[in-house]
C-alpha cells in the first residue's frame, strides 16, 4: 500500500526552489555582462533537451516556445502561472499544455 504523501513535503519542497533561486541570482550576479551576454548568443532559443531551434507559438492567450524535434516546451517566465491560474488540476492544465 503506497504511503500517503505528508504535509511538510511541499512546505520543503518550497524551500528547495527558494534556495535555488538564490543561488542562481548569486552565479548571475557573478558572472561577467560579456559572459551573460556570449552565453545568451550561444543559447537563443535552443531546446535545453536536444539544442535544436524553439519555435513561438500562441497558446492560450501566452506565447510558448515548442521544440518539434524532441516536443520540449519552454514557457517565459511567469507563463505557467498564467496557464495554470487557480485551478485544482493543475497536472490536466500541464497535460493539455503539450497537445497542439
Amino acid at each position: 500500500m503506497p504511503k500517503a504523501p505528508r504535509p511538510e513535503n511541499p512546505y520543503f519542497e518550497k524551500l528547495n526552489v527558494q534556495k535555488r533561486r538564490k543561488i542562481a541570482e548569486a552565479r548571475h550576479k557573478r558572472m561577467a555582462k560579456e559572459d551573460l551576454e556570449r552565453l545568451k548568443r550561444l543559447h537563443w532559443r535552443k531546446c535545453g533537451n536536444c539544442g535544436m531551434e524553439l519555435e513561438e507559438l500562441p497558446f492560450k492567450g501566452e506565447t510558448v516556445f515548442k521544440c518539434f524535434s524532441c516536443g520540449s516546451v519552454l514557457l517565459p517566465d511567469g507563463a505557467l502561472e498564467h496557464l495554470c491560474g487557480e485551478e485544482k488540476r493543475i497536472i490536466e492544465a500541464l497535460l493539455d499544455l503539450f497537445k497542439f
